[in-house]
């Protein structure tokens, strides 16, 4: 058995809502990619993507990047 350690987190609140659409203003990304920067961000965790505006996104916060050949 695989332990996967998944940890399901609660539905976001206004403060996360509001978060996440300054995020993408800032960056230019959809509020699909700035929700997964901001769970990066809020639960202290690298963020595994190939996407390149993304990345220069969570480069700018701080974020790590877990990511093969694109940088």
């Amino acid at each position: 058995m695989f332990d996967l350690g998944i940890h399901l987190e609660p539905a976001p609140d206004l403060s996360v809502a509001i978060r996440i659409s300054e995020l993408a203003a800032a960056h230019g990304l959809t509020a699909y990619d700035a929700s997964y920067l901001e769970l990066a961000i809020r639960t202290k965790s690298p963020l595994a993507t190939f996407d390149a505006a993304l990345i220069r996104a969570a480069q700018t916060e701080g974020v790590p990047i877990l990511s093969h050949g694109v940088n």
